[in-house]
């Protein structure tokens, strides 16, 4: 049997292996530095927010001791709602985007009949406030114990391609409805606040 060029040439082209398929991987940790983390607002007044990173500086917690809303006797109706803005500023590797996996609130309520508890947080990066993404839990009473709000992935916000820094604010406050009451209630952000993030390339998202 003779061989022509032609299937020589194809019988060639089947014996090369295909290119593996090179999956980008996210920036090392020694790669990803944490410029600055701040928290200001009524529930998280200077030196009552406290921080942590953890060693793959993917996971950040955040605790208080004062974000407490709350109604009732003696209280006046701004008390009602407490908030805070905590501002991550993130300096990583030029080509990839973070968002944010999960975030997780907990709290206590103790609420009376006739009045509801929220625990609201928008999470946004500097520069693209129209890509917030918002999670909410409402809390009908009477309830009196601990409460969860679970953020999944459901929805995601990435920072912006093309900077090698981005700054992640998560905008949340805690609210008591309404704002006046004879009943004493009160809501809480006492646990530390669990944000976890991942990162993919600027080449995949543009091929996606």
């Amino acid at each position: 049997m003779r061989f022509t060029p032609a299937a020589l040439l194809i019988g060639a082209a089947a014996a090369i292996p295909a290119a593996p398929l090179v999956v980008p991987q996210a920036p090392k940790v020694t790669d990803v530095k944490i410029l600055n983390i701040s928290a200001i607002g009524t529930g998280c007044p200077a030196g009552h927010a406290f921080v942590n990173v953890d060693a793959t500086g993917t996971i950040f917690d955040v605790a208080f001791d004062q974000y407490t809303s709350s109604v009732g006797p003696g209280n006046l109706p701004a008390d009602a709602r407490k908030n805070c803005r905590i501002s991550i500023n993130l300096a990583f590797p030029e080509g990839y985007q973070l968002s944010i996996i999960e975030t997780r609130f907990q709290g206590y309520a103790s609420l009376a009949e006739g009045q509801t508890g929220t625990c609201r947080a928008g999470y946004t990066f500097a520069g693209d406030s129209s890509q917030e993404v918002v999670f909410q839990k409402n809390i009908v009473a009477p309830y009196e114990d601990n409460y969860n709000m679970v953020a999944g992935v459901g929805i995601e916000s990435w920072s912006r391609c093309g900077s090698s820094t981005a700054i992640l604010n998560v905008n949340s406050e805690v609210r008591i409805t309404p704002v006046t009451s004879p009943n004493k209630g009160l809501m809480t952000v006492s646990s530390p606040i669990n944000l976890s993030l991942k990162w993919r390339s600027c080449d995949a998202s543009s091929s996606s």
